[in-house]
């Protein structure tokens, strides 16, 4: 049957996303991801890390605190896969 492309569209041949999305309060402050290779990636996913380590002992909400622990348990599960 030429020209069935019913398997086009198939889970396994879509790309899997490579980047965690910003949090609200990543958003905030601003930061940026440059993406690209792989080493610049894992540079990104450290240093978001490390900011949003900074900003956790930094904050005094409870509910903020819980979102950023949340978010930065994403961050090191992504660099965990990368390395």
């Amino acid at each position: 049957m030429k020209g069935w492309s019913g398997f086009q569209n198939s889970p396994m041949k879509q790309k899997e996303h490579t980047n965690v999305p910003l949090s609200e309060h990543e958003k905030k402050k601003g930061v940026m991801v440059t993406g690209g290779s792989k080493s610049e990636e894992i540079n990104d996913l450290e240093d978001r890390i490390e900011f949003l380590n900074s900003d956790i002992s930094d904050e005094s909400s409870i509910m903020k605190k819980g979102k950023m622990i949340s978010q930065l348990n994403k961050l090191k599960a992504r660099l965990k896969k990368l390395k």
